[in-house]
């Protein structure tokens, strides 16, 4: 069986994998029923049929209208319920961010940077990581998925595997794999791109990387401020104890 975190190869998709495996509180995340991408706009036909085998039900984007309508989903035949759940923030817009560095309104960016925007989405779409979480659990098998599958991705998978008692090492474990399926092969892409302007791609990473730090940051904030992802989802994002029972109850398995 492969290990949590593993990568669902598709040739339209870069950081799509399954949620499940990780030990948790109680038990084990189920595999086969939650599962995080980045966007779903360049799948092949092929990619469509194996998406299939899978039995999704359900998707989640998590990006806002602009990315969407530029970039739609390819959806397979056992989805039946597709959900905007929009999300923004200045990471969010790639395409923006990349113009405003060639514009010369940025010189850098550094992992706190990114960090200081988690904690901003963990702020103002608490209720959005609430309502996405409910769908999701609800609505099983379920795809969340926004553009790069890192950031907003990145923070309702940590949300969840918090809430499912999975230790914070295995969650910025899951968080940066998306250094080895994605970064690399995006920050490749780019650096032609940045050195015609004149610029290095370098300077910019973590934009296009999944910084431990930032997610580091983000869970020191809701400690501090809530005590625990529970606490978070619980109070801020409007699951109470009924949603986090829930959540636990039809995602984790003895073992």
């Amino acid at each position: 069986m492969n290990t949590p975190g593993a990568r669902i190869e598709l040739d339209g998709t870069l950081n799509l994998r399954d949620l499940g495996g990780w030990q948790a509180d109680g038990g084990t995340v189920a595999r086969g029923l939650l599962y995080r991408s980045d966007r779903l706009s360049e799948l092949t036909d092929a990619d469509l049929d194996r998406l299939d085998t899978l039995e999704i039900r359900t998707v989640i984007d998590l990006r806002y209208g602009q990315e969407a309508n530029e970039h739609p989903s390819r959806l397979w035949s056992s989805v039946d319920n597709h959900v905007d759940v929009p999300m923004a923030g200045d990471l969010a817009n790639q395409k923006s961010f990349i113009e405003r560095a060639f514009a010369g309104e940025m010189d850098d960016i550094s992992d706190q940077a990114v960090g200081e925007g988690y904690i901003e989405m963990l702020i103002r779409h608490a209720i959005d990581f609430g309502r996405a979480i409910n769908i999701a659990v609800d609505n099983t098998p379920t795809l969340f998925h926004c553009t790069a599958g890192k950031d907003r991705t990145g923070l309702l998978a940590m949300l969840m595997l918090g809430t499912l008692g999975v230790g914070q090492d295995d969650i910025l474990h899951d968080f940066t794999l998306s250094n080895q399926y994605r970064a690399e092969v995006r920050m490749k892409a780019l650096a032609p791109i940045f050195a015609a302007e004149g610029l290095n791609v370098e300077t910019f990473r973590p934009a296009f990387s999944a910084p431990r730090l930032a997610m580091e940051m983000a869970l020191e904030w809701i400690g501090r401020e809530y005590g625990s992802p529970t606490a978070y989802v619980r109070e801020a994002a409007g699951l109470g104890d009924d949603g986090i029972d829930r959540l636990r109850n039809r995602t984790l398995v003895p073992g």
